[in-house]
């Protein structure tokens, strides 16, 4: 063989290793509820004129009490910054939101580990009313799409790890607004 062809064939498995590899959904991570918070032009003062909605959807083990604290067994699949056009009072449907760090619209940021204040993309484990683990999602998307008042969202994100995760909610979404 040429050193051409050696050269491809190691590209070629170098690429394969450095593919996301997929983590399976458990049966039990069916995303049954879910709310969004709007916080408005959040950012207005860095100079970020979109506005900025938290995403938030559980498994069917999970409740929030009446301080909004989680309580239960199950997992929380969570966005903290997704960013709109101004105009924009909801998530838009039919939308492909991407992960990215400019505050841009149609975007969400990186899950990040800010000395302890986590933020970004991240999916909490719960168990017994406390996180048993927290996975940080670096890059990835979602897209929402709406069929009467059930809202349909599919995520493919990936890992800080450079693991694949997919999953799915199929309900209806809350809105409430915080000031």
């Amino acid at each position: 063989m040429k050193p051409t062809r050696y050269i491809l064939i190691a590209l070629l498995f170098l690429w394969a290793a450095c593919k996301p590899k997929p983590v399976p959904v458990p049966k039990d991570d069916v995303f049954t509820f879910g709310q969004v918070t709007r916080y408005g032009a959040y950012y207005q003062e860095q100079g970020i004129e979109n506005n900025v909605y938290m995403l938030d959807v559980y498994t069917s083990g999970l409740t929030l009490n009446d301080q909004e604290k989680i309580v239960g067994s199950g997992m929380n699949l969570c966005f903290s910054d997704v960013f709109t056009l101004p105009e924009d009072t909801k998530l838009q449907y039919g939308v492909t939101y991407k992960a990215d760090s400019t505050g841009r619209a149609d975007t969400f940021l990186p899950g990040q580990d800010f000395e302890g204040n986590i933020n970004g993309a991240y999916l909490l484990d719960i168990r017994d009313s406390k996180v048993s683990s927290i996975t940080l999602f670096k890059n990835g998307t979602f897209v929402m799409e709406q069929a009467g008042d059930t809202t349909h969202i599919i995520f493919e994100l990936v890992t800080t790890e450079g693991r694949l995760y997919k999953a799915v909610f199929h309900a209806p979404l809350t809105y409430k607004r915080k000031l």
